[in-house]
């Protein structure tokens, strides 16, 4: 086993144990340089995006904010590896220490993240809030066009169609919850109030609810498997994010050591 030496005066050489400044001032640092890449990413985005190449620009979007939390996480981690300062000990006790600390520096960075973001939701506007007649903006959405009428049509107006507008975006969001268990009554409930508002026959108004049923499936199996889709990438990020933070945190170490990475073993 070999011992590096990383001074040549044993006075300036100490072990104070895990250095909380270190690790804090690298989370800022980390935390600053990610939000302004993101930033910078978002601007150009707005300035460059067109809305015929939505799909384009959307994965661009993740990707760079991949590589933005990815360059705010290292260089938060090399910050750290650098200011923990040298100490008397072994190369893997060294990196084990470096290592650790650019751990807990990525652990830091990502729960303050997390306490604005719930901060942030906490403090919304009123805009943001559910309103109390509406159990969705999905199920009012459809609602609204399961009940447009198809001609002139005066049975129900102002208050009462609001009302009826109400309740089936009530019927609709409780129709298609996966636990639902009344669907043929609340399909029936669907048709009358659709035939009353919608000047419709049966069979039109039978027409009008399935097909309302089926947009509005799609339409929310699509946001939930986007929902999905955003976990696994956010998860992956924050994996690669944890590992880059280690690995910055070592060099940096290797760096006041004036060594190289290489593929021998050092110990």
């Amino acid at each position: 086993m070999t011992t590096t030496i990383l001074s040549d005066d044993p006075r300036t050489i100490t072990n104070t144990g895990f250095h909380w400044g270190a690790v804090i001032a690298g989370a800022v640092v980390a935390a600053a340089t990610g939000f302004f890449l993101i930033t910078l990413g978002a601007g150009f985005g707005l300035v460059l995006s067109s809305p015929n190449a939505a799909g384009t620009f959307l994965t661009l979007g993740a990707i760079w904010v991949l590589a933005a939390q990815a360059f705010g996480f290292a260089a938060g981690a090399h910050v750290t590896g650098r200011l923990i300062g040298p100490a008397r000990e072994t190369s893997r006790e060294e990196e084990w220490r470096a290592g650790s600390h650019g751990l807990v520096m990525w652990a830091i960075t990502v729960v303050a993240g997390l306490a604005l973001l719930a901060l942030a939701v906490a403090g919304g506007s009123p805009m943001h809030q559910q309103d109390t007649r509406s159990t969705s903006s999905i199920s009012a959405y459809w609602s609204d066009v399961l009940l447009a009428p198809v001609g002139e049509h005066a049975m129900a107006k102002g208050e009462d169609l609001d009302h009826d507008k109400t309740e089936a975006s009530r019927v609709l969001a409780a129709d298609l919850h996966p636990g639902a268990t009344a669907r043929a009554e609340n399909h029936a409930d669907l048709m009358r109030l659709t035939m009353l508002d919608a000047g419709l026959s049966a069979g039109e108004a039978d027409a009008r609810v399935n097909f309302v049923e089926n947009r509005m499936r799609q339409e929310l199996d699509t946001a939930r498997k986007a929902a999905g889709y955003a976990a696994l990438w956010t998860a992956l990020a924050l994996l690669f994010g944890a590992v880059l933070s280690v690995a910055a945190a070592i060099f940096a170490r290797w760096e006041d050591d004036k060594l190289h990475f290489t593929w021998a073993r050092r110990y």
